[in-house]
């Protein structure tokens, strides 16, 4: 499924536009801010994101997910907007920096777009 991006409004080099998450079955008024979130340091959680400040859309990341048994088996049979408690787009992150950053990781990155995939990313 492909996400759609149109273009509202123009000026010299800024936009404004919307972004289709048919996934989430939500529209997404660009430019946004995405919180990060990490589920292993509530800071401030999804749901007061979407409710206090208005997020529309977050990331997190996926190999963090995965690599938790909890939150890996409660996103799959969960889902990722259960899980977080946010009806908005979730987009998540591979984990692509923790494999530049360590080296070698214990889960493939097949893996983790398989997870992503499964999870409603």
């Amino acid at each position: 499924m492909r996400d759609i991006f149109e273009l509202r409004d123009a000026d010299a080099a800024g936009r404004i536009g919307e972004l289709e998450v048919p996934r989430a079955g939500v529209t997404v008024e660009t430019p946004a801010l995405l919180p990060v979130i990490n589920p292993h340091i509530p800071t401030v959680e999804p749901a007061a994101l979407e409710a206090t400040f208005g997020a529309e859309i977050l990331i997190t990341n996926g190999y963090v997910l995965y690599g938790s048994d909890d939150y890996r088996e409660r996103a799959l049979e969960e889902g990722l907007h259960e899980l977080l408690e946010f009806s908005g787009a979730i987009m998540t992150d591979s984990g692509s920096f923790q494999l530049s950053e360590y080296g070698e990781i214990s889960v493939t990155n097949e893996e983790i777009l398989r997870f992503q995939r499964a999870i409603g990313s």
